[in-house]
This record gives C-alpha cells, sequence and structure tokens, in this order.
C-alpha cells in the first residue's frame, strides 16, 4: 500500500497552538469549575532554603546528578536541592495532584510535555513567564512551544525528542536495502528485509506507544487535539490520521512488522539478534538500545524520520519533559531559578548532557555537536549534526489535551487486539475519538466537531 499522499504544509514556527489552547484552558477552567532569570514576586526565604525536587532523570545515586546539584549549592549556598525519585509522568502527576489538594507540594517537579495541560487546567502549575524571561533567548522558541500557552511560560524544557530512524546498518547493506526517506520507501524495505529473512523484520509494532502514532499522525498533517477558539476540537479519527492507520494495518497484515511490545524480553532477543533491525523513535532510542543489547555497537546508524510526503522534513518531538512550579510551593521564585538555571542556563543546560539526556537549551546542544557519538554508534560520528538538523526542522507544534490518559486507555490495548486479529485500525481511531470526546463533555469542555 503506497503511505497517505498530503499536500506540504506550511512552516510553523509559531508556538504550539499557544495563543487558543490557553484561551481553551481558561475557559476550560471556567466551564469546570544565561543571565540569572527574574522573580515572580514571592517573597524570598529569609536564610537557608530546601528545594524538594520530584524528577526520574536526576537520580541521587547517578555521579552525574550529584555533580549538577553540587553545582548549584556551590552557585547558590543558601539553598539546598533535595531529589526525591518519581515516576513516569502518569504517577507523578497523580501524586502532585494529590499534594496539591492536601497542600504539601514539592517546589519543582519533572513532568512529560504532554502532561503539562491537564496540570495548567487543574490549576496546580504556576505561571513562571516573568520568572525565565531573561532566559527566554537561551532555548529555541519550537522548544518553548512545549511549555508555552498563550504566551505564558509554565514550564522549563529539559530535554527534547529530535525523531529519527535508528536501524542496523551492516543488515541493510547486508540485504542492499537503502535507508528510507520516505514512508513508501520504508513500507518497500519492509517487504524487501522480510523476503531476504523470514524471521527479520524492519521494526516491531508496539501498539501502546500513542505518543508515536500521535506523532505519526502530526506529521501527516492532524493533530490529535486541538482548539477553535474556547473550545477543543478532537483530530484522532481524521482523514489523515486514519490514512496512518491504514499504513500500519497494511504492514502488520502482510506481517512486514512483527507485532511485539517495545523491551519486552522478547523484542530484547530479537533485538540482539538482528531480527528487529530499526526503531522509529527519538534521539534518545541508541541510549535505550544499546541497554539492551550492547554486543551490537557498532553496527547501528541513525538518520532523519522518513517522511510523509517527500521533500518536507518537519516532525514533531517525540517524548522529552520540563520542570515544572507546582502552585502551592513553598519557594516558588527560587524554584523557578533554579528551574531556569538547570533548564535553559548555559551551565545547567551543558550538565544535563551528562545525564544522557538531548538537552532542550541552546548550549546543551550546540555541546552535543562536539560531544562523542552514542555508544552504539561509535563510528557515526555526525550523530548529532544528523539530530540538531531534525531538531531545526521539528515545526510541527503538537497540542496534547487535558485527557492523554483517556486515549491512552482506549487506544493501546485495543490496536494491539486489532494487529494480532488482523482487525480495523480505523475503528480504533474512531472509538478512541469517541472516548476522548465524551470525556471532555463530560468534564465540562466545549467541544466542536
Amino acid at each position: 500500500m503506497t503511505p497517505p499522499s498530503l499536500p506540504p504544509r506550511r512552516r510553523r514556527r509559531t508556538l504550539l497552538g499557544a495563543a487558543a489552547l490557553v484561551a481553551a484552558l481558561t475557559a476550560s477552567l471556567a466551564a469546570c469549575g544565561s543571565s540569572e532569570p527574574e522573580s515572580s514576586g514571592t517573597a524570598s526565604a529569609d536564610g537557608p532554603i530546601t528545594l524538594q525536587f520530584w524528577t526520574w532523570s536526576l537520580k541521587g545515586s547517578d555521579p552525574g546528578a550529584q555533580a549538577i546539584v553540587d553545582k548549584y549549592h556551590e552557585l547558590n549556598p543558601n539553598v539546598t536541592v533535595k531529589l526525591s525519585e518519581v515516576g513516569g509522568t502518569s504517577d507523578t502527576a497523580a501524586k502532585l495532584l494529590a499534594a496539591d489538594q492536601a497542600g504539601d507540594t514539592p517546589d519543582v517537579v519533572q513532568i512529560e510535555y504532554r502532561g503539562v495541560p491537564a496540570l495548567v487546567v487543574a490549576g496546580a502549575v504556576k505561571d513562571i513567564t516573568a520568572d525565565v524571561a531573561s532566559v527566554k533567548a537561551n532555548v529555541d522558541p519550537n522548544i518553548w512551544a512545549q511549555t508555552t500557552f498563550n504566551n505564558q511560560v509554565y514550564g522549563v524544557p529539559q530535554d527534547i525528542g529530535p525523531m529519527v530512524l535508528t536501524y542496523r546498518k551492516d543488515l541493510f547493506d547486508k540485504f542492499g536495502v537503502k535507508v528510507p526517506t520516505t514512508w513508501a520507501e520504508y513500507a518497500d524495505a519492509a517487504e524487501k528485509i522480510h523476503k531476504k529473512d523470514p524471521e527479520a523484520y524492519i521494526a516491531s509494532f508496539a501498539a501502546s506507544q500513542l505518543e508515536f502514532f500521535a506523532a505519526q499522525a502530526a506529521q501527516a498533517g492532524a493533530q490529535w487535539w486541538s482548539t477553535d477558539g474556547n473550545s477543543w476540537k478532537v483530530g484522532i479519527a481524521s482523514e489523515p490520521s486514519l490514512k496512518t492507520a491504514d499504513f500500519w494495518q497494511d504492514l502488520v497484515e502482510r506481517d512486514l512488522v512483527k507485532v511485539e511490545p517495545l523491551l519486552t524480553p522478547e523484542w530484547n532477543a530479537q533485538v540482539n539478534k538482528g531480527k528487529i533491525l530499526s526503531w522509529a523513535a527519538a534521539a534518545w532510542a541508541p541510549s535505550v538500545l544499546y541497554t539492551v543489547a550492547p554486543d551490537t555497537a557498532g553496527k547501528w546508524e541513525s538518520a532523519p524520520l522518513p517522511q510523509w510526503t517527500k521533500g518536507d522534513p518537519a516532525v514533531p518531538f517525540l517524548g522529552g519533559s520540563a520542570f515544572l512550579v507546582p502552585e502551592k510551593s513553598k519557594h516558588a521564585a527560587e524554584a523557578a531559578k533554579f528551574a531556569a538555571w538547570l533548564g535553559a542556563s548555559e551551565e545547567g543546560s551543558k550538565l544535563l548532557l551528562g545525564l544522557d539526556l538531548f538537552p532542550g537549551g541552546n548550549a546543551g546542544r550546540q555541546a552535543t555537536l562536539s560531544h562523542e557519538p552514542p555508544k552504539l554508534m561509535p563510528q557515526q560520528k555526525d550523530f548529532y549534526q544528523v539530530t540538531d538538523q531534525v531538531i531545526k526542522n521539528t515545526t510541527i507544534p503538537v497540542t496534547w489535551g487535558p485527557n492523554v490518559n483517556v486515549a491512552q486507555s482506549a487506544f493501546g490495548d485495543a490496536l494491539n487486539k486489532a494487529a494480532l486479529a488482523k482487525s480495523s485500525f480505523r475503528e480504533v481511531y474512531q472509538a478512541t475519538q469517541q472516548a476522548v470526546v465524551a470525556d471532555l463533555q463530560k468534564s465540562g469542555y466545549t467541544v466542536t466537531q
């Protein structure tokens, strides 16, 4: 099957639909009931203070994380940063909302970008626009866009996920398969690989990866959530989105991708055996692959993500997170200052690179260009040049709605069942759309079709 033929989109370097988004967020709330950053106006503490920091990137046992904390202590001797390891966004967001109700929140919290809108709607995080004004130039607008609504900043970007295709170069060469530059070429490559080795697949089909399929739809010209004035629009079942569903269903039905969740023992084994040959994800994928298949190092490379429309390299970011300041932080000004230093200052951004992250700050990004390539592909000296160009082309804004969790619940299991049964992917997308719309309306949001 040929992938959807889509018209070239006008490049958008504006904030992520920001003006409209917070208009909707504000209305919904009503309906539902490298210089130092400036102060937000919160009174500074008299004497030493401790900032409680919920994070999963900075682990207390990690020397790199401890070096970051030590450096901040050196620069700010009256501030102690206390790290508390937490789970991913869903666990952390639920814990933060409970802490907000109890009036006992941390001072800084790490949240994935997709989780920010729900916390803004809930009034659980602060507008830190004034606090980060002096470091705004240190992060590109398309990266600030992920935490900015109606020109109000609610978080400092930590890391970003420029999307790339990480592939087994040795096996692509062995099978005479060129690196695909379009999704049509990707389908052809998948067919050639499986024909050469019936046990080998170009990739696995991991149905639970909601963000990947949302990114696919965005790259194809759809938006799963968007705003229309003061209301929400849901485009999970829009035609551009459904065409991407058709594309993946075709590959599944022809047994050209392996239906297998990521990072299972089976998936890990297949990667090690050279039977899963690529992963379309973000630039963090090589570090993950290295942890599960270190003996394959030197056999992989990364290239820009295939395109739906030939000649249009624009892609959305996949994954990444930000530092937010809870509304009830006891030291909000100091917390915002720390978040701005860590994510947006020259020093902090470079230090984040030591955590095996792709920093969102310009200084950290620039530092990658002279950094050694990932351990998975030590021979690919231009890895960071490739990914930096991808970042420059990452101009597709992705708006996450306030009920991403509902979409995740409705989508993942149903799509996996459809893949195994070879039943309609379109019906899964349509059912997910209905569930998301119904939940928005039940919660008091206005939804336009």
